[in-house]
């Protein structure tokens, strides 16, 4: 900051010497014009010889008038030729004028001249910068275009190569699912002789089963048929006939049995219609338990017997 200050005054000293000297210049020219102009208005004025005046006079006039009229003269000499001196001093002034707008006019036309100079050569400057930025645009486009074409190339190259890898990969897929289709149809002719056999074996094992389900439900009814028998038999040998009971009576009665064969509970579900009858049969049942016989059955078959109905109706009766 320090080195600054000297350097910064001294660059404005030379043009405030310059301004101060050209106003001098300007005052000093004035002045000498005016100095100028007043010595030619003395110069060029006529000299009157006061003694002539008033001799010529004196002989017409009396002194006094004499005087006067000198007096008049002289300041008419003096109004004459200060006009003139302010015309040449107005003139003076007016050529100074013209001269200093001449003289603006010359340096306002050298400034437009400086400028105009100026902005042909920033013009100029700016032609060759925009040139020299267009001649460096036009190498990298024409680079960026050797580069795009390169890669260009090269994706082509890269292209055809995946396409003749695609190519062999394809054919080697193709080649693959021949095979694989093959395969798949020896696989599916094994599997359908496979699901063929499979599927005999299952008629066949379903007829089987059948028949075994038809023979073992045959059994399951003849067993059943015989166990209900002989339960009925067994009721009916230790029933006690009541004395009102008649032909064509019955009653049906609901029993249940535990898997050991004895009686859990036994209930009138249809009512002969007589009571004393239907205590009888109820009461038959309980004597004639339990039913070892039961146990002899198969679980399924002795489920039959868990709860059961019974249609008592001796055939004894008178």
């Amino acid at each position: 900051m320090r080195q600054d200050t000297p350097i910064q005054g001294s660059g404005l000293l030379f043009p405030l010497l310059i301004a101060v000297g050209t106003h001098l210049l300007g005052f000093w020219l004035l002045w000498f014009g005016w100095q100028q102009a007043s010595t030619i208005s003395e110069q060029r004025m006529p000299k009157i010889n006061p003694e002539d005046i008033i001799s010529a006079v004196a002989v017409q006039q009396d002194p006094i008038e004499a005087m006067r009229q000198k007096q008049r003269a002289q300041d008419a000499a003096k109004a004459k030729a200060r006009a003139e001196q302010e015309r040449r001093r107005q003139q003076e002034l007016q050529r100074q004028a013209e001269a200093r707008k001449q003289a603006l006019i010359r340096q306002r036309e050298e400034e437009a001249r400086q400028k105009e100079l100026e902005r042909k050569r920033q013009e100029a400057a700016a032609k060759r910068e925009a040139d020299r930025k267009a001649a460096e645009e036009a190498k990298k486009q024409a680079e960026l275009k050797r580069q795009q074409q390169l890669k260009a190339e090269q994706a082509k190259k890269a292209g055809e190569a995946r396409k003749q890898e695609e190519i062999r990969k394809r054919e080697a897929q193709l080649a693959a699912a021949k095979e694989q289709k093959a395969a798949l149809a020896a696989a599916e002719a094994e599997r359908k002789r496979k699901e063929a056999i499979e599927a005999e074996k299952r008629s066949l094992q379903a007829a089987l089963d059948e028949e075994e389900a038809f023979l073992s439900q045959l059994e399951d009814r003849e067993r059943l048929a015989s166990m209900q028998m002989l339960i009925k038999s067994y009721v009916e040998q230790n029933w006690s006939r009541p004395p009102t009971a008649r032909k064509g009576m019955q009653a049906v009665l609901k029993i249940e049995l535990l898997p050991t064969g004895e009686v859990k509970s036994v209930n009138v579900i249809e009512s002969s219609k007589d009571s004393a009858f239907d205590r009888s049969a109820e009461q038959a049942v309980y004597r004639a338990g339990p039913f070892r016989e039961l146990q002899d059955l198969k679980p399924h078959q002795r489920d039959a017997f868990r709860s059961f109905n019974l249609v008592f109706k001796p055939e004894d009766i008178q």
